[in-house]
């Protein structure tokens, strides 16, 4: 990347990709939330998320217990001990999973499924393209592995309490989609959500490339096609309106009405002034303001995905001498900037931050790109700030935990 190179912003860009040839905005309009989608895609497309020799590595390199990986046929787990054995560590306080490779890869040639959970934790374009979609839909996003050989169908029908996009890495999968049988159904939810009866919405197969999206709640089931399958799904979790009542419960522990006893044993007229208090307060607190509120405070405290670069991060006071050392935003959500009485601010990381309104030159663009080089960050400051106060700030950035260093490679 090249000093003053622009770029397209990353979370757009990202739903942009998955969902080509198919326009994001068409998508959004008409698909997002409300109908399923299947997008035919170019073969191969989705290969480098998920290469089976990565799968192959991780399945070996890494500690994997159930049920983050387990093995599942026709709906019904296998038994956790026929492809897991856990041996005593540290002096046999803890409980190590290891894998038994023969085991589970005869399971999986019987037609069990393999099913590996919040793979966007375990490889690097994964967790990549999580997190560009978690700047654009400003939720949390979870990718979970599934792969097959036989025929036998992993789970049975069912619905998620999220919406998915499935991306079909390589081989062919069957699916069936229904409709909802609740309107948006819960997990906890007060009446069960039964099963469909009639024919499905959509019957076909997804071939190498292709995504098919499915919201919330509609009911569906794949099959393997008796050959290698290995699809992502990429659960975009959104919040409900119970979340932002729970939300104002929370605010509501400020009212010294809120948290007084409720008066059982008061009169009548007593009770109702009380009842009436409440509803005052409360309907004061829920406002025409109190939706964009709960949005702004999600993304200020949202959790930034773990991201380390030692050495470099432990010496937070140097940097390297390159001028090609990528500077990466760390804040999961984007960032709104406010001006006043010479200083800006944002919110982000679960606090507020104020810095002098010079830094803006260097924050706008690392808020708009994600991540630039320090070459790019000087030229973004040229005529403005030198050099030598452009890797002062980045030092300041990096020292509360705002900014990461990697190699310009990575961009």
């Amino acid at each position: 990347m090249t000093a003053g190179t622009r770029t397209v912003a990353p979370g757009p860009a990202a739903l942009a990709r998955i969902l080509e040839p198919c326009a994001p905005e068409e998508f959004l309009a008409s698909s997002w939330g409300v109908r399923f989608l299947h997008v035919r895609g170019r073969a191969g497309r989705f290969a480098r998320l998920m290469p089976w020799e990565k799968l192959s590595e991780i399945l070996r390199r890494h500690r994997l217990d159930f049920p983050r990986l387990r093995l599942v046929r026709d709906g019904s787990p296998a038994p956790v001990s026929s492809y897991l054995r856990h041996v005593a560590g540290g002096r046999g306080r803890t409980s190590i999973p290891r894998l038994k490779p023969t085991e589970l890869t005869k399971h999986l040639r019987e037609g069990a499924t393999l099913v590996l959970d919040a793979v966007d934790e375990l490889h690097a374009p994964i967790e990549g393209l999580a997190e560009e979609l978690e700047l654009f839909f400003h939720e949390h996003v979870q990718v979970n592995l599934y792969a097959g050989w036989q025929t036998s169908r992993g789970f049975d029908l069912h619905w998620d309490d999220h919406d998915v996009f499935i991306l079909q890495v390589t081989g062919r999968k069957k699916w069936s989609v229904y409709g909802m049988t609740r309107p948006h159904p819960l997990v906890a939810d007060v009446e069960r959500a039964e099963k469909p009866t009639g024919k499905p919405l959509w019957d076909g197969v997804l071939e190498d490339g292709d995504l098919l999206y499915i919201p919330r709640g509609w009911w569906h089931v794949a099959q393997p096609l008796a050959e290698p399958t290995l699809h992502l799904t990429v659960g975009v979790h959104n919040r409900t309106g119970l979340d932002l009542l729970r939300w104002l419960a929370e605010r509501l522990r400020a009212s010294e009405t809120f948290r007084r006893d409720l008066p059982r044993t008061a009169s009548p007229s007593a009770r109702a002034a009380h009842a009436e208090r409440l509803r005052e307060e409360l309907f004061a607190e829920f406002d025409a303001a109190t939706l964009e509120r709960f949005f702004a405070e999600l993304d200020a405290r949202a959790e930034p995905r773990a991201r380390l670069n030692l050495p470099r991060d432990a010496t937070p006071h140097t940097l390297p001498d390159s001028r090609h050392t990528l500077v990466r935003l760390v804040a999961p959500r984007p960032l709104e900037f406010k001006t006043a009485g010479g200083a800006v601010e944002f919110d982000a990381l679960k606090r507020r931050w104020r810095f002098a309104d010079e830094a803006l030159v260097l924050l706008r663009p690392l808020a708009e790109r994600r991540a630039c080089t320090v070459a790019e960050l000087c030229e973004e400051a040229r005529g403005k700030l030198d050099e030598r106060t452009v890797r002062a700030f980045v030092c300041e950035l990096l020292t509360h935990g705002l900014v990461s260093l990697g190699d310009g490679d990575e961009g």
